[in-house]
């Protein structure tokens, strides 16, 4: 009880002192006030990572579930073949696609062993109903 009482009144003169107790509390006021701050900042991005990681969650659900577009535009699947080219191959740049009622058709060089991964990886893009290969396959790029 007595250390109680003596560590309260160490605090209160650490705090009250006229010579450097202003200057002391605004201190412990700006410590508040940032850890209130950094503490409001890290729930909010732990919240929108929880609503990122359900929104994932759920479209990959939708997605295993089966397509829920009958008919996609062309230039969307062609956007969306783009991406995924972009993804499987560093030498995207190198392969044209075509696409036409949702057959694609890709024209350019591939490494002979990318090639059968490429045309796999396009078909399962949502929108392809096909895949027309006209590449040339090289040895080694």
């Amino acid at each position: 009880m007595m250390a109680t009482g003596a560590a309260f009144g160490a605090t209160v003169m650490y705090f009250c002192d006229p010579h450097r107790g202003k200057a002391r509390r605004a201190e412990l006021r700006q410590k508040a006030a940032r850890t209130a701050r950094q503490g409001g900042q890290t729930l909010t991005k732990h919240a929108m990572d929880m609503l990122n990681r359900a929104k994932g969650t759920l479209a990959k659900a939708n997605a295993t579930l089966g397509p829920c577009e009958e008919n996609v535009d062309d230039a969307v699947t062609g956007e969306r073949v783009r991406s995924r080219l972009g993804h499987v191959t560093l030498h995207a740049g190198a392969i044209q696609t075509e696409v036409a009622s949702g057959v694609v058709t890709l024209r350019g060089t591939i490494a002979r062993d990318k090639r059968r991964h490429l045309v796999d990886e396009i078909l399962v893009v949502p929108g392809v109903t096909g895949v027309r290969d006209h590449l040339v396959s090289e040895s080694s790029m």
